[in-house]
């Protein structure tokens, strides 16, 4: 049987049967080099210990793996503007820190604005998708908006914002419009 008409292993792109014996490997290697940061000791008994315990986490990682229904391609070019995103950690600290206070001094609620944003990467390649999980990601990162859902039906990322301020700059860093 030619490799093509080969039964497919997960989704397309992530490699199939190699990809599984890859990523079993390397997560193998992940739990081994944990577990002998964790113990000081290496008699033989810690060393099967650690050697079995990699096996099984490794084993349940690629489990999980081929459970994937797509495969994310994340961009280097995405790098930069996921660095700047990092930054709302601390500016929006400010606008949400003041929105709180005051909600206590003027005992009034404070229930922030839901913003429906036009985004375009709704397909199921694997940059579109992992475009959509960064996005969602690095537009929660900080404590002023959170990005609530990315309907890939109608193109529409919603975003809810404590203190109205630049929703399409917070909520999509990377880009998606």
């Amino acid at each position: 049987m030619a490799e093509s008409d080969a039964p497919q292993h997960g989704p397309r792109g992530g490699g199939g049967r190699a990809g599984a014996v890859r990523a079993w490997l390397i997560w193998w290697i992940l739990g081994a080099a944990l577990w002998l940061a964790l113990f000081d000791r290496v008699p033989v008994s810690v060393l099967v210990s650690g050697a079995l315990a990699a096996a099984l986490g490794a084993t349940a990682a690629v489990l999980v793996r081929g459970q994937r229904q797509i495969i994310t391609r994340p961009s280097a070019r995405w790098l930069r503007p996921a660095l700047g995103a990092s930054l709302r950690l601390v500016t929006d600290l400010a606008p949400a820190a003041h929105a709180l206070v005051s909600r206590g001094v003027r005992r009034r609620p404070v229930t922030g604005t839901v913003h429906e944003l036009p985004f375009a990467a709704t397909g199921s390649e694997p940059e579109e998708a992992a475009l959509r999980v960064l996005t969602a990601t690095l537009g929660s990162l900080g404590a002023n908006t959170i990005v609530v859902d990315i309907d890939t039906d109608s193109g529409t990322l919603y975003a809810h914002q404590l203190v109205t301020s630049d929703p399409a700059g917070a909520a999509m860093p990377l880009g998606g419009a």
